[in-house]
């Protein structure tokens, strides 16, 4: 990774005082993000994580990840992301979710017995690129080699090597598989594999 002489980022001490699951090499994280029980969380090798995002719950980070900043990833229910994926500022990921027909009350003061709580895991698969200010709803898996367009809202679960836009997110085009050959050429100059 490219070292810009960011000195706001914390250290591999403060990094492993914390007590992630598992925190891999070159772990980059801006000093004034928020992290919430990072015991439930694993991040591979080659990651950054720019300021002012949230994390919280059960996420599992492959390695050469980007999260850019002000995203927040809400893991009650799980979220992974897979290697070379990424998000752009601004980006939401929730795997838990309350029911708004009207149906069941709101909001985390109620008891359970009177929500409606929709969930489950969320899945970015290997080179999934999410655009700025993307909102990804609870049990989405975006497919490997899919890339969402900004301001998009995914509901559902998007196929492979796609390009996805819009209000829900719909399937535009297919995406070159270029990026294939490039991680190739990347991890053989690096002498092994981008893997934990």
């Amino acid at each position: 990774m490219h070292d810009d002489g960011n000195t706001g980022v914390l250290t591999e001490d403060q990094l492993r005082a914390m007590g992630f699951k598992s925190c891999g090499s070159n772990v980059r994280i801006a000093r004034n993000c928020m992290i919430f029980a990072p015991t439930h969380m694993s991040i591979g090798n080659d990651v950054r994580i720019d300021g002012f995002c949230t994390l919280s719950g059960s996420i599992d980070l492959g390695s050469n990840i980007h999260i850019a900043g002000y995203c927040g990833l809400y893991g009650k229910h799980g979220i992974v992301m897979e290697d070379f994926s990424g998000l752009s500022a601004g980006c939401r990921l929730y795997s838990a979710s309350d029911d708004y027909s009207g149906e069941y009350l709101t909001n985390p003061t109620v008891p359970d017995e009177y929500l409606g709580i929709q969930s489950g895991a969320v899945a970015l698969g290997r080179h999934v690129i999410v655009g700025s200010g993307t909102l990804i709803l609870p049990g989405v898996t975006i497919s490997e080699g899919s890339a969402v367009g900004s301001l998009s809202l995914v509901n559902r679960s998007l196929d492979p090597w796609g390009i996805y836009t819009g209000v829900p997110a719909r399937r535009i085009k297919d995406r070159s598989r270029k990026l294939l050959e490039l991680e190739q050429k990347y991890i053989s100059t690096r002498g092994g594999s981008a893997q934990r």
